[in-house]
């Protein structure tokens, strides 16, 4: 049994969930707690389609966060053999013209991002992401920063770099997929001026999969196909 303080603290947690994340993400949100825990082959998640615009300066001051390094690497960087991604997917990005950034400080990896240009297939979740026009639009995955650096400045200086790569092949705006329940990244993205485009709900029961959607193709079922869902860049770009 909780004591009474743990208790207290428990419903104010949840308080602050329902409060943050609205009543019906709230409830989808404790559902998908729920399966992790007592029936972890049935699962439940819900997605936001974001899409931020390229910033067109660096946010940082100048000398603010010098002391981590972005390196922009190839696919034949010996640092790739400390990522916690298998060969095959590393490959696989790669060859799907994926381009890396890794943070780094006092020689170790703090932080990485990914972004692309072509179509990109999320493993987890099965869905083929298209942004379109690919000249003006990016999508960007795997945004990873170790947790004792995540209230400094590696995300700000990742975003920097890839912001000034982004600008250099002429995109303005990047999307990505982002948790309904990550309250933290939300936030994240939010600062950077980021518009919801869609909402994604994904059911899973083992290998069988059920995509409801607001944009097409609106529900698909499957035990293996990656449904397609094209994205179109706001009318601002």
């Amino acid at each position: 049994m909780l004591a009474p303080g743990c208790a207290m603290n428990k419903l104010a947690c949840l308080r602050s969930t329902f409060a943050e994340l609205g009543w019906t993400t709230g409830l989808l949100y404790l559902v998908s707690v729920g399966l992790r825990r007592f029936v972890p082959f049935l699962a439940v998640e819900k997605y936001y389609v974001v899409a931020q615009p390229v910033a067109a300066r660096a946010v940082l001051p100048e000398k603010r966060g010098r002391n981590i390094s972005v390196l922009m690497i190839e696919s034949d960087h010996p640092l790739l053999a400390k990522l916690p991604r298998s060969r095959e997917e590393l490959a696989r990005r790669f060859a799907g013209g994926a381009v890396c950034f890794l943070a780094m400080r006092d020689e170790r990896i703090i932080g990485h991002l990914w972004v692309t240009r072509s179509p990109y297939r999320e493993a987890v979740d099965r869905s083929e992401f298209d942004p379109r026009p690919s000249r003006k639009m990016a999508w960007d995955f795997d945004m990873w920063i170790m947790p004792g650096d995540r209230l400094g400045l590696a995300f700000a200086r990742l975003w920097d770099e890839c912001n000034s790569y982004l600008r250099e092949q002429g995109v303005t705006w990047t999307c990505s997929r982002v948790s309904a329940f990550n309250r933290a990244s939300l936030r994240s993205h939010a600062r950077m001026g980021m518009r919801v485009m869609h909402t994604l709900i994904y059911f899973r029961a083992g290998s069988l999969e059920l995509l409801l959607a607001d944009v097409a193709p609106f529900l698909s079922v499957s035990f293996s196909r990656f449904p397609i869902v094209t994205l179109v860049a706001p009318l601002a770009c």
